[in-house]
Parts: C-alpha cells; sequence; structure tokens
C-alpha cells in the first residue's frame, strides 16, 4: 500500500513533486503506546520524539539563526556565547546576540466538529479529533523549539476561540489546555471559520489546518484565494479514519450521520465501489483546490504515524524563511 502520506507540491498550474532527498526518514512509531499515553503533552511530546529520531538521521544539516551584533556581559549571561576573540583584542567582554532569519507565525487550526469525534476502532485508533489536537500539539512544540511564534484558532460553526500567536514555553502550554478541554459537537461550517480567522490574522502567516474536510471544495478553494491574496500560506491535513477510506465489507448495519443524526442501513458489500468512487473524487477535488491557490495538503490516515506530518511542516518552514 502507498504511504498514506504524500509529500508534494504543487504550484498552481504544475505538478512538480517535491524532490526525495527533501523528505526526512521518520522512524515507525508505536501507535499502540500513543493511544495509552495519558495526556495530550505527553503523545506530543512522544510523536515530536519520533520526528527528531528520524530527523537527526538525515544527512541535511542548517541553521536559521545568524550573528546579528555585540552587546556588553552581563551577569548571567552564558559564557559560551562571549567573543572570546575580541575579548582578546578590546580587553572587553562582549556577548554575541543571534536572531532568526525570520520568526514565522504559525496559526494551528482545529475543527471540532461533530464528525472529527469519528473513530472505527475505539481503544485501537485515535478518533479523528484526538489525532488532530496531538499533530498540531507537536506542531506547537516544533515551532517553540525553533523560536517561532504560534497560536491557535478553534473552528467550527464560526471561530469559536483564538488565541494570538506567542514564542514561549508558557504559550504552548495554554495552548495545550485550550486543545485538550475543547469538545466537539454540532454542524460545521469550516468556510464561515476561516472567513472569521481572516479577520484577525497577522500578516504573512503560515496556518495549518486539520480537518476532515466535509465541505464542497468550490467553496474551500474561494476561501484559500482569500488566505492567498492576504499573503498566507496555508498547510491542509485531511484528517481521515481507515473506515472513512476503505469502507470495509464487514461494516453492514446503520450508519449515523454524527452531525444531522441521519440514519442509513446499508449493504456495504454492494455500495462500496460507488462510495469509494465518490470518495476519490472528492479527495482530488479537495486537494487540488488547495495545490492551485498554493498550498500544501496531505492526506492523514489515524492509524498512521502523525511524525510524518511534521516533515512537511518542516519543509514549508524552511522555504518561508
Amino acid at each position: 500500500m502507498a504511504s498514506p502520506l504524500a509529500f508534494s507540491r504543487r504550484k498552481a498550474g504544475t505538478t512538480t513533486p517535491r524532490p526525495p532527498e527533501e523528505q526526512i526518514a521518520v522512524p515507525p512509531l508505536d501507535l499502540g503506546l500513543l493511544y495509552d499515553l495519558p495526556t495530550l503533552e505527553l503523545r506530543a511530546r512522544f510523536v515530536m520524539d519520533g520526528f527528531l529520531a528520524g530527523l537527526h538521521r538525515s544527512p541535511r544539516k542548517g541553521s536559521s539563526v545568524e550573528f546579528a551584533e555585540y552587546r556588553n556581559y552581563q551577569l548571567g549571561d552564558d559564557l559560551r556565547r562571549i567573543d572570546w576573540r575580541l575579548y582578546g583584542r578590546t580587553d572587553r567582554l562582549n556577548v554575541k546576540q543571534c536572531e532568526h532569519e525570520t520568526q514565522l507565525r504559525v496559526i494551528l487550526v482545529l475543527d471540532n466538529s461533530a464528525s472529527m469525534a469519528y473513530s472505527s476502532r475505539p481503544g485501537q485508533v485515535l478518533a479523528k479529533i484526538d489525532f488532530a489536537r496531538t499533530l498540531l500539539a507537536a506542531i506547537g512544540l516544533l515551532a517553540m523549539r525553533q523560536g517561532d511564534a504560534f497560536g491557535l484558532g478553534l473552528v467550527g460553526t464560526g471561530l469559536g476561540e483564538y488565541l494570538k500567536p506567542k514564542a514561549s514555553q508558557s504559550h504552548w502550554r495554554t495552548t495545550l489546555a485550550k486543545l485538550d478541554a475543547m469538545k466537539t459537537g454540532g454542524g460545521t461550517d469550516l468556510i464561515r471559520s476561516m472567513e472569521e480567522l481572516a479577520e484577525v490574522l497577522p500578516s504573512r502567516s503560515l496556518v495549518v489546518v486539520a480537518s476532515d474536510f466535509y465541505e464542497k471544495p468550490a467553496s474551500l478553494r474561494e476561501i484559500l484565494r482569500r488566505f492567498r491574496f492576504d499573503h498566507h500560506e496555508v498547510m491542509a491535513l485531511q484528517i481521515l479514519d481507515p473506515m472513512e477510506l476503505d469502507f470495509g465489507e464487514d461494516q453492514n448495519g446503520t450508519f449515523v450521520d454524527a452531525e444531522s443524526s441521519r440514519k442509513m442501513i446499508l449493504d456495504t458489500t454492494s455500495v462500496r465501489t460507488g462510495y469509494l468512487q465518490r470518495l476519490r473524487t472528492f479527495l482530488d477535488q479537495t486537494a487540488e483546490s488547495v495545490r492551485e491557490e498554493g498550498g500544501d495538503y496531505v492526506l492523514v490516515r489515524t492509524d498512521s504515524n502523525p511524525a510524518e506530518a511534521l516533515g512537511l511542516y518542516l519543509a514549508d518552514r524552511e522555504r518561508l524563511l
């Protein structure tokens, strides 16, 4: 089976894949252990550690930090930052100040609609909402370690809550608390939510959206066009359960729409082929809507390694800087 995560980029009107050497090898992750970890913080750190293990194996090296200026040494400064050569010439203690080439602003966006609460195998596969918040928390942790400012938007039928981007450990813990406390429920209006989000975003942000994207692709394209006009970058993480993607033939019975409560009795053997065809069309159209507006799209299965998606985030960060 092909990897559920397609690490590729398409600029508008092109189909050029990201070169293989820009991909980051991520070692396998014990998804059973991930499920059993009791807190969101532990899950985020577990995913992050798995990602860093692959990153350390990568032959690609580099730094986004460069020298800026000197300042006088102050009690408590790290002695390793003193320029001893300059001290030998001037007999003065000066500390090298460095700065990030650019501090990226990352906005983590989580869809809390009722459909995100679904898991086809409770106890074995994380619900979409838990998988999504684990992934976003890990991206927030990575952003914090990179010195980037990160914020949070919780969306459903509108923008429920918004945290302005900051770069600190205390802000990451606040973000964790908001993600952890968020409950799913009700319908979804992702387009309206993102329109409200667009009104409060700082300029030139990287917007990472974790959702099942059950929206009309044409409507999605319209709001993404606005984000592109406002010079934001969008990374769309479409989070889906294996049952939604594979529609196993042993799943006969009554199906209930999580958002409308509508019930339908289905014989999966008779409807599976048509369902998969319509699903593929929907996924292709969603991906095309994102990519044609200059964004990145990745389909993420909830039975896959969430650390793999961090590679896409890191590649985007390096490109933007």
